[in-house]
């Protein structure tokens, strides 16, 4: 591995063990979120989408659902990590230099985030309907019903 591939892989694992936070993604975060998902396999997606799950698995409110172990935890953001280096280095590493040299701090954490909530669209759009046998006609009628009660 060379001396640019070994700085960008230890740059890239420090700002994915920082985690995703929230704050809004510059352009090249969002060049490099749609550069990792659209080489993504269905393997990679899943490492991406079980990093998410234990990254919100970290907040008090999901801890009072479930608890993840530790291990777990490491093993899993070890195999995102991997998958990521692997993508950026493979078939991002354009993207992902612009990420490092316009937004050093938080470009890989806004990246993230971005990537997240693409994944994590994926993941509820295809189990919404069957979840929320709902639709927006059924919830504006029962809202309507509601303030007529008042």
């Amino acid at each position: 591995m060379s001396r640019a591939s070994t700085v960008l892989t230890l740059a890239l694992g420090a700002f994915l063990a920082a985690g995703a936070g929230t704050s809004q993604a510059s352009e090249a975060s969002d060049a490099l979120a749609d550069c990792l998902y659209k080489n993504t396999s269905q393997a990679d997606r899943n490492a991406f989408v079980q990093w998410a799950f234990v990254t919100i698995g970290k907040a008090d409110a999901a801890k009072a659902v479930t608890e993840i172990p530790q291990a777990k935890i490491r093993q899993v953001e070890k195999n995102a990590q991997t998958v990521l280096t692997r993508i950026v280095l493979k078939s991002c590493s354009k993207p992902a230099m612009n990420v490092l040299m316009t937004d050093p701090k938080k470009g890989l954490e806004n990246t993230l985030t971005s990537l997240a909530y693409k994944l994590a669209a994926d993941e509820v759009a295809k189990r919404t309907s069957p979840v929320l046998n709902l639709t927006i006609t059924d919830l504006l009628n029962s809202s309507v019903t509601n303030l007529l009660k008042r």
